[in-house]
């Protein structure tokens, strides 16, 4: 019963060499935005923008009937304006009239300037305004 009585050597296996590393692209550092240096804000009043133009499309024809529709609307609201007795107003009334007579001479200025669907913008205002101050006082 000896006859297997030999010793086996374990059998050492090295452990796994690691693996390399995959290479990768190196990346390039961007060089980073700078921010602009800080300025003080400008305290000066931009002049307003033009008013807008007329497209290319719109010939003279349709000028002179936006100038006319805008003249019309202004004299609308004069009209109404002109019916108001002013000795009659409350003080909330009084202010009401004199936003009307402030959107009718921004309507007259913006005719001034060529500005023909701004005009009509602000006498239609005034008009409103104007036609409900009427009813209120009557």
């Amino acid at each position: 019963m000896a006859a297997c009585a030999e010793k086996k050597a374990p059998l050492v296996v090295p452990p796994p060499a690691p693996a390399p590393p995959i290479p990768r692209p190196l990346k390039k550092e961007r060089p980073r935005p700078q921010a602009p240096p800080a300025q003080a804000p400008a305290k000066e009043k931009l002049p307003p923008p033009p008013p807008p133009l007329l497209s290319p499309e719109a010939g003279q024809g349709e000028e002179g009937r936006l100038k006319q529709e805008a003249k019309a609307r202004v004299e609308g609201a004069e009209q109404i304006v002109r019916q108001i007795d002013q000795n009659r107003l409350a003080k909330e009334q009084q202010e009401t009239f004199s936003t009307i007579q402030s959107f009718l001479s921004k309507a007259k200025e913006a005719l001034s300037l060529e500005d023909f669907l701004r005009a009509a913008n602000l006498a239609d205002k005034a008009q409103v305004l104007a036609q409900e101050l009427l009813h209120t006082i009557r």
